[in-house]
């Protein structure tokens, strides 16, 4: 006959840590801590933008990429594709894993879907970044950002054209861009100014 565990038995014969915690202590600080809804994946729109730039699925943001994005599975609303897109809104999760598969099919043998997943949502550095040098370099839409940051610089610290060689510069703004993670010029803060320019130009 099979018996009814209480509550009582289970605290009864649970180990009490050194700190003193009992299980109603730990279900206590559990009901503290949790989440009433997911936060918000800062940085998540613009980290999926760059992976469809990438897999080139379809077209910039700003030549109706939300309507093409559409046409690639009609179950998808609109409304949910924006907030994909636009407001740090993660996908479920099966929705999320499906998109990812399917944008990482269209890149090189070598870029692994899992770790995209995990760098989408949690972003760098707690996933490193899955980007090699050479597939940020050659996207177009980094190459639009580094080209405005390029003339942002050269402005703001009055550096002519005869103190740099422009390609080896260009070059430079690139790499320190994959490092502070800048997908969109929104990433770029006033703060970045001065490392820019430091590392850009070290003669000048």
């Amino acid at each position: 006959m099979a018996t009814r565990t209480s509550q009582k038995d289970l605290n009864s014969g649970a180990p009490t840590r050194t700190d003193g915690k009992t299980i109603e202590d730990y279900a206590g600080e559990y009901q503290r801590l949790a989440d009433a809804q997911l936060p918000v994946c800062l940085g998540f729109s613009a980290r999926l933008n760059m992976l469809w730039d990438l897999a080139g699925a379809a077209p910039p943001q700003t030549e109706g990429r939300v309507i093409s994005v559409l046409g690639i599975n009609s179950e998808w609303r609109e409304s949910d594709v924006r907030s994909w897109l636009q407001k740090d809104v993660l996908p479920g999760r099966l929705e999320l894993h499906n998109i990812v598969k399917f944008l990482v099919a269209q890149l090189d043998d070598t870029q692994d879907a899992r770790r995209w997943e995990a760098f989408l949502v949690y972003g760098s550095p707690i996933v490193a970044s899955p980007i090699n040098h050479s597939m940020y370099r050659e996207d177009k839409t980094r190459r639009t950002i580094a080209s405005m940051i390029f003339a942002q610089v050269t402005a703001q610290y009055a550096i002519p054209p005869s103190a740099y060689d422009a390609d080896t510069v260009f070059q430079r703004c690139l790499a320190l861009m994959q490092k502070f993670n800048i997908y969109e010029m929104q990433d770029f803060q006033p703060g970045h100014l001065e490392p820019f320019r430091n590392y850009m130009f070290p003669d000048a």
